[in-house]
C-alpha cells in the first residue's frame, strides 16, 4: 500500500473519530441517562459513509485490515478486570451466565426477525416493480 493512501486512511478514520466524539458528547448533553458509545457511533457513522458511497472501501480497507490484527489487544483490559472480580464471579456467576445466555438469545431472535422483516420488504419491493413494469408493458 503506498504511503499516502495509507496516511488518507488514517485522516479519514481519524474525522469519523472526531465526528463520533463530538456526536456522543452532544447526546450526552442533551439526553444524560443515555449514553452513547463513540466507537457505537464511529461504527455507524461509517457503515453510513460507505453505503451511501460517500467513503469508497478502497478509502478504508488498508487500515480496518491494520487495525483487525490488533483486536485481540483491545480485550486484554477487559480481561483483566474479570480477573480483580474474582470475588464476584464466585459469588454470582450462575446468574451471569444465564443472563448472557438469555440475552444472547433474545440478540439472535431478534437480529433474526429484523433480517426476516428486511428481506420480506425487499422481495415486497421487487415484486411492486417488476407489477409495474408488466402493466407498463401491456399499455
Amino acid at each position: 500500500m503506498k504511503k499516502g493512501a495509507f496516511i488518507t486512511q488514517i485522516v479519514i478514520y481519524g474525522l469519523i473519530l472526531l465526528a463520533s466524539s463530538l456526536i456522543a458528547n452532544l447526546v450526552n448533553k442533551i439526553w444524560p441517562a443515555f449514553p452513547m458509545p463513540t466507537p457505537l457511533i464511529g461504527m455507524i457513522l461509517l457503515y453510513l459513509l460507505l453505503t451511501f458511497k460517500v467513503v469508497k472501501l478502497e478509502q478504508v480497507a488498508g487500515v480496518s485490515n491494520f487495525f483487525v490484527q490488533f483486536i485481540s489487544l483491545i480485550f486484554i483490559p477487559s480481561g483483566i478486570a474479570l480477573v480483580t472480580k474474582l470475588d464476584v464471579l464466585k459469588a454470582e456467576g450462575v446468574q451471569i451466565v444465564i443472563v448472557i445466555i438469555v440475552s444472547t438469545l433474545m440478540l439472535l431472535l431478534f437480529t433474526a426477525g429484523i433480517a426476516w422483516v428486511l428481506i420480506q420488504v425487499k422481495e415486497w419491493f421487487i415484486a411492486r416493480r417488476t407489477n409495474s413494469n408488466v402493466e407498463l408493458e401491456e399499455d
